[in-house]
C-alpha cells in the first residue's frame, strides 16, 4: 500500500525535480494525467498483445500497484529533458523517464514464444515483467519493471531491473520456472514504485555524480 502521504510526497518530489532542472538549464516535462478508468483498463490492455507468448499473461497478476496508480492519476508520463552541447534541440535524459503506459511500453521486456538463450534448457519467458520506465545504462535496452510472478504485498508489486546490456537474465525457463541464472538469481531492487521513484529523484540530484555517466547513475540508484 502506498504510504498515507504518498500523493502529497509525490507532488513535492516533482516540484523539487522541476526546480532542480530549471536551475541547471534542464526542464521537467509532466504530461496530462490518466483517468481512473484508463488506469483500471491497463491489465486488459496487456491481454491484447498480438504475439504468442511463452507463458500466458494473466490480468489478475497485474493489479496496478497503488503508488504507481497515484502517479498515473497525476501524470501519465514524466521525463527530464536537456539540450546537449547548448544546442536548441531538447533531448530526453533517459535515466529519468517514466513512460506513458501503452501496450508497447508495458510489454517492452516481453519475449515471444520460441525464445531461448542458446543453452539446452529450452524456451525462456519474461511475461512476468511489466515495464514502466527507462533504465538506460549506456548500451542495450534496460528497463524498470514490475514483477508479477509473486503476489502483490499491501497493494504493491516489487520493482526489478531488466538489463540487456550483456544478456537477458531477468527471466525464467518455461519448463521448470527457474531463473535464467539460478546460481545468481536477481532480487527485487525496490519493494514498490514509491520506493523506486523516491530513490531515483534523490540520486539524480546528487552533486557528486556525473549525470553523463549513465552507468554510474544506474549503479547509484541500485546501491543499498
Amino acid at each position: 500500500m502506498a504510504s498515507a502521504t504518498w500523493r502529497e510526497d509525490l507532488k513535492a518530489l516533482l516540484d523539487s525535480m522541476d526546480s532542480w532542472a530549471r536551475a541547471r538549464g534542464w526542464r521537467l516535462v509532466r504530461e496530462a494525467p490518466l483517468a481512473q478508468a484508463e488506469v483500471d483498463a491497463l491489465p486488459a490492455l496487456l491481454s491484447t498483445y498480438e504475439w504468442e507468448l511463452p507463458t500466458p499473461f494473466v490480468e489478475d497478476a497485474f493489479p496496478v500497484p497503488a503508488s504507481y496508480r497515484e502517479f498515473l492519476l497525476l501524470h501519465r508520463e514524466v521525463r527530464l529533458e536537456y539540450q546537449p552541447d547548448g544546442g536548441a534541440t531538447w533531448e530526453t535524459y533517459r535515466p529519468f523517464h517514466i513512460w506513458a503506459p501503452t501496450l508497447d511500453s508495458l510489454t517492452a521486456s516481453w519475449v515471444p514464444a520460441g525464445t531461448d538463450v542458446g543453452d539446452d534448457r529450452g524456451d525462456i519467458t519474461t511475461t512476468d515483467l511489466i515495464a514502466f520506465a527507462d533504465a538506460h545504462l549506456g548500451s542495450e535496452a534496460a528497463r524498470w519493471c514490475f514483477y508479477t510472478r509473486t503476489p502483490p504485498k499491501n497493494g504493491e508489486l516489487p520493482v526489478f531491473l531488466e538489463d540487456n546490456d550483456f544478456e537477458t537474465l531477468t527471466g525464467h525457463y518455461v519448463d521448470d520456472g527457474e531463473w535464467l541464472d539460478p546460481n545468481n538469481p536477481p532480487t527485487p531492487a525496490f519493494a514498490s514504485f514509491e520506493a523506486w521513484f523516491t530513490r531515483v529523484c534523490e540520486v539524480i540530484r546528487r552533486e557528486d555524480l556525473d549525470l553523463e555517466d549513465v552507468r554510474a547513475v544506474g549503479n547509484a540508484i541500485l546501491a543499498p
